[in-house]
């Protein structure tokens, strides 16, 4: 009778194991959709670090500084005019982003300079100074009107 009771209760477990790996495979299987956000996978900065305001003004100074920034930092990936086309860009897993496009430009300030010091994937954190990184927006701003 007692190996009766022990069958009986290895049963149990088994039916118990098996149906808690079914409810974990289901809860694993759909995490990373939810994780991942947005189906483009688009980089998206917080809402608090997108409405972070440009401190400076779009001088020619700084308009000319962000740009000389742009060819040594960016437009090996970014290319000339920032639409993702850099020399760097055919080699890399995931195209740099047109930032010249109207979905890249209608971004705020802020979510560039977050973008900037964060990096993502193949996209370095930019070592830039805060005064360095907002010239360099400032400058990424101009690229819209040459697309």
């Amino acid at each position: 009778m007692s190996i009766i009771r022990s069958i009986a209760t290895i049963e149990g477990h088994a039916r118990t194991l098996t149906l808690t790996l079914a409810m974990l495979i289901a809860a694993f299987a759909t995490s990373p959709a939810r994780a991942q956000g947005p189906s483009d996978n688009s980089c998206v900065a917080p809402e608090r670090a997108a409405h972070r305001p440009n401190p400076l003004q779009p001088t020619s100074d700084v308009l000319k500084h962000g740009q000389d920034l742009f060819k040594r930092d960016c437009e090996q990936c970014h290319g000339k005019a920032g639409h993702g086309d850099g020399p760097q860009s055919f080699s890399l897993e995931k195209h740099p982003a047109d930032l010249a496009s109207e979905r890249v430009q209608t971004q705020p300030d802020g979510a560039f300079y977050w973008k900037m010091t964060e990096g993502r994937g193949v996209m370095p954190k930019a070592t830039l100074s805060d005064k360095d990184k907002w010239s360099v927006i400032l400058y990424v701003r101009t690229l819209a009107a040459a697309h």
